[in-house]
């Protein structure tokens, strides 16, 4: 049986667009059905290029040229008509892919072509708002096709949280992301941090988004598949914790104190300063998930190391106040208890008496005239 012959025409095929869409899945769904030629008068090269390669003939309207079907099909609606479509069958079907009362605000205005005898509508609310305006029109309401499902792969995800500087690691950063890009790896990459503090130019990648430096970042934490630290050197970096606190493993440089929080394989993967063990399939493949994180810190270490006892220094000096004034060093005496005012120092009458056991402190106080000092004996 021979198969019939559409003609689809869009004005102005674009990069990337609902009515594209519609488009290149009509084309792919019923190539096997009729024989399709897509007409167009101006278009995306990328567009067009796609649509060639579905094995339909694709071809630049001319309008000088006289193109016969049996059916003609109109995905656009603006930009003009292919005047010279001839189809045997009469049918010339009009798409409506757009709420035409809504369309007006944007300054579309709908101007039936002559030629037209019938209207597919992409959805019942289109079609209703379209039999409003034009009820003398025939629609028919088809929805939209849909390509077949395709097989998908995880997007990688990744966080950082740091100034983007030289000690940072920002050339490793830009290292790191290009060697994605190099293995066709889709990510996305967000980085809290202030690029005006350093003056850094932002990666010029659309995978990474930059995002001003916040303390609430811990949905970003647990939602990543890794967090990305590759400093020069970290003390024992925030970062890196708050990550393995939420079960977010971690792609550090191997800084020293890194093998005090990274075990590697188990809670991340630790790179050499160079980055030449980098293993992109690995790092993709095998994101360390399940770990037990212990923090290391207890509130007791803290209030231990505060409470301890500590043992009151030797006195090495006696000195006896001359005149009154304020003592700017109080913690430097002892065995003596003043009374101190609102800037902390310590009230010294004429006639008191205190111990210390800094040399240094000894001397300033001489130079003062406020107080004599007596040296004390070894043994005393």
């Amino acid at each position: 049986m021979k198969r019939k012959k559409l003609v689809l025409y869009h004005t102005n095929p674009l990069k990337f667009g609902g009515i594209d869409t519609f488009d290149y899945n009509f084309c792919k769904k019923m190539r096997d059905k009729y024989n399709i030629l897509f007409l167009y008068k101006d278009g995306n090269l990328e567009t067009i290029k796609r649509l060639q390669k579905l094995n339909i003939e694709v071809e630049k309207y001319n309008k000088n040229k006289r193109y016969v079907c049996d059916i003609c099909i109109l995905a656009s609606a603006w930009g003009g008509y292919p005047d010279t479509v001839i189809a045997r069958t009469g049918r010339y079907i009009q798409m409506i892919h757009a709420d035409y009362i809504r369309a007006k605000e944007t300054g579309f205005v709908y101007e039936k072509w002559h030629k037209t005898t019938e209207y597919v509508a992409v959805g019942k609310h289109v079609a209703s708002i379209f039999k409003k305006l034009y009820p003398k029109e025939k629609v028919t309401t088809i929805y939209n096709i849909l390509d077949d499902k395709q097989e998908t792969h995880h997007i990688l995800k990744l966080i950082s949280a740091t100034r983007v500087s030289k000690e940072k690691g920002y050339n490793r950063m830009l290292k790191f992301a290009q060697a994605l890009k190099e293995h066709k790896i889709k990510f996305r990459w967000i980085i809290f941090t202030d690029l005006e503090l350093y003056q850094q130019k932002p990666f010029d990648m659309e995978e990474i988004v930059y995002m001003k430096p916040s303390h609430d970042i811990f949905d970003y934490i647990a939602e990543a598949d890794y967090g990305v630290q590759l400093s020069d050197t970290e003390g024992y970096c925030y970062f890196v914790n708050e990550c393995l606190q939420y079960g977010t493993p971690v792609i550090s440089t191997n800084y020293p104190s890194s093998y005090e929080i990274i075990e590697d394989g188990v809670n991340g993967y630790l790179l050499d300063m160079e980055l030449s063990n980098l293993n992109i399939n690995k790092i993709v493949n095998s994101i360390p998930n399940n770990f037990i994180y212990r923090e290391k810190c207890k509130i007791n270490d803290w209030e231990k190391f505060l409470n301890k006892r500590v043992s009151t220094p030797k006195a090495k000096y006696k000195v006896i106040a001359i005149k009154d004034y304020y003592d700017s060093r109080p913690e430097l005496i002892f065995n003596a208890k003043f009374e101190h005012n609102k800037l902390g120092n310590a009230i010294i009458k004429k006639g008191d008496i205190y111990y210390l056991s800094n040399s240094s402190r000894a001397k300033e106080l001489l130079k003062t005239n406020y107080v004599k000092i007596e040296k004390i004996k070894e043994g005393k």
